[in-house]
């Protein structure tokens, strides 16, 4: 007998057991959202319910195959449905959906948990003229109203709606954001002795060092978390002999820098074993929060800060916070925090002179390795590639065996960010796309398709929302000419996600910033051997003027001799001035390039 009518009862769905008849568990499963409308599952409430129900199902499935999904209708079978669907709204709502609670639940053993984290609006933002279009349900759903106008100057609001493990709305503090995304992560450090990353992403100005940072009024995750951890070593016994040690360090333009050291410049190095070591990294040891965040708030004045078009006082760099277990010597678990460089796109910093734009090229570099590095962790891809960027080559250990690892995306609900915001939450998306689409079920078409869902509405900016996504999905399917493809959803998604698609000009851009960041290195080697090369030959000049101030000294011998000196010297400094002229050359291409290229 099909257990659809037991499932859709847990999710508080049984009104719509009729419309599932002749359906068997498979195709249940195999639900895509562009479905949901067969079954007349019309309104958001409801399609975010079966969406959670179908995501819990699929988990446990995944998760233990041989108990498939036995134990979850038995559970909740008894429970009442959910009341009748309400709205987005700025209160949260009374009751959680059972397909959630199992969900939260089951998330606990994934190995990669994203997060989005809206902030409020802020009063000059306001007084601008500005206004909220991100709507979020403090629960798993957010809903982007995008302002757009079409080419006859008609005003229109496209709405982008997008489901992630956590989503909290700009009256989360930032304890409720850490009990649901850091607390777990400590949890797991001390009882599997792992290793955890909790990495905040975002738009610059949108939050995201203050969710790790926060401010005396309301610490930060990095104060939570040392709270935490002293609290769980003073409180059980079976971790009183651990010991903990920091060290921060920040990676700028592809290199390292100590920040507990005056910002000394570090090198990583690869070891027999495959290991990245960072030579020369300061460890310090820490016995208490004060002590703790004294050490974190000393190395976060020396990060590195510029202005930039889309902030006056942009990170533009990528802070790491490392916090070390050791018993009696030995590594007992790693918990890594990331504050990762503010993502603006090139169009914010084309105005900037060179260097703001060689750091903007390097970070959206590394995130985008980074990317790549979380999706092939999700999905227990045999290669992880960890080489793209420095970024995820020092963190080559948080990416493999033992692990877990958030991410937290920070959005700003302004209309002038929308456009950042909309980067920000595909970028997250994307991280989350092939969650479990690789086990086989639902076919090729379902990738990322459950995770995020484009709407456009017709009308005004300020036309209600609700109103328009009713009315957008009551309208009846219109027949597809026989001229367009049959199946355009495809291409919609391609042209939503088209800002993180690179065109040739742009890997063009960014293989030659790398060229650039390599040569400069060598340029300076080049420019230090020169003049420790120029101290020897000096040496050998004094020499030279010794020999031929000693009686009987031959200054024939002393001519030929300092001729072939001041020939070396020659040599040296045409081939440095060589390099430097490469090296000119390089920058013009740089400066061409970046004007030419697709923004």
């Amino acid at each position: 007998m099909s257990r659809v009518p037991e499932w859709l009862k847990s999710a508080g769905l049984s009104h719509f057991t009729s419309n599932f008849n002749g359906i068997d568990e498979e195709q249940f499963l195999g639900l895509q959202m562009q479905d949901y409308a067969n079954y007349k599952i019309m309104t958001q409430e409801d399609r975010r319910k079966l969406f959670s129900l179908l995501q819990v199902l699929k988990r446990e499935l995944d998760s233990k195959p041989d108990k498939a999904m036995k134990a979850l209708p038995s559970k909740k079978a008894s429970e009442k449905p959910a009341p009748e669907p309400r709205g987005i709204g700025r209160t949260a709502s009374s009751h959680a959906a059972p397909a959630k609670e199992e969900a939260k639940e089951d998330a606990k053993e994934e190995r990669i948990k994203v997060c989005v984290r809206k902030r409020p609006l802020f009063k000059k933002e306001a007084d601008r003229g500005d206004v909220d279009v991100c709507q979020a349900d403090n629960q798993q759903f957010l809903c982007v109203l995008e302002p757009k106008t079409k080419v006859d100057l008609t005003k229109y609001t496209e709405e982008h709606n997008f489901f992630f493990d956590e989503v909290c709305w700009e009256d989360s503090a930032n304890k409720e954001v850490y009990q649901r995304c850091g607390a777990p992560l400590v949890r797991y450090v001390f009882e599997k002795q792992g290793k955890a990353s909790c990495f905040a992403y975002g738009q610059t100005g949108s939050g995201k060092t203050h969710t790790m940072m926060g401010h005396p009024n309301e610490p930060g995750l990095y104060f939570l978390a040392a709270e935490e951890i002293f609290h769980i070593i003073k409180s059980d016994r079976a971790y009183r002999d651990t010991e903990v040690w920091v060290s921060f360090f920040e990676i700028y333009g592809g290199k390292l820098y100590d920040l507990l050291n005056d910002r000394r410049k570090l090198v990583a190095r690869v070891d027999a074993k495959q290991v990245v070591n960072i030579v020369g990294l300061q460890e310090t040891e820490v016995s208490n929060v004060k002590h703790l965040m004294d050490t974190l708030n000393t190395g976060h004045e020396s990060r590195s800060t510029a202005a930039t078009g889309a902030n006056m006082d942009s990170s533009r760099s990528h802070a790491v916070l490392q916090i070390q277990f050791k018993k009696q010597g030995k590594n007992s678990g790693k918990l890594s925090f990331i504050d990762l460089a503010g993502s603006e796109r090139a169009s914010d910093v084309n105005d900037n002179d060179r260097q703001t734009r060689l750091e903007g090229a390097e970070i959206n570099k590394s995130l985008l390795a980074l990317k790549e590095c979380i999706r092939a962790l999700d999905q227990n891809s045999k290669h992880v590639p960890f080489r793209g960027s420095t970024l995820t080559s020092v963190l080559k250990d948080s990416f493999i065996g033992n692990c877990r690892t958030v991410m937290i995306a920070n959005v700003s609900p302004g209309t002038a960010s929308c456009e950042h915001t909309m980067n920000t939450l595909r970028y997250a998306n994307r991280v989350k796309q092939l969650k479990g689409a690789s086990k086989g079920r639902g076919g090729p078409n379902q990738q990322g398709g459950d995770a995020y869902m484009p709407h456009q509405g017709g009308g005004n900016a300020g036309r209600n929302a609700g109103q328009a996504r009713v009315e957008a999905e009551r309208r009846p399917q219109r027949a597809v000419p026989s001229q367009r493809k049959p199946e355009p959803e495809p291409e919609e998604v391609y042209e939503e996600e088209d800002d993180l698609a690179r065109s040739q000009d742009q890997l063009a851009y960014e293989e030659l910033v790398t060229n650039i960041l390599e040569e400069e290195d060598d340029v300076v080697a080049c420019h230090r051997q020169q003049i420790e090369d120029n101290m020897a030959l000096v040496q050998e000049e004094m020499g030279l003027l010794t020999q031929v101030e000693m009686p009987g000294g031959s200054v024939e011998r002393y001519v030929v001799s300092l001729d072939r000196v001041l020939q070396r010297k020659i040599e040296a400094v045409q081939g440095l001035r060589d390099r430097l002229h490469e090296f000119q050359q390089r920058l013009k291409e740089e400066e061409t390039l970046s004007k030419t290229r697709r923004l």
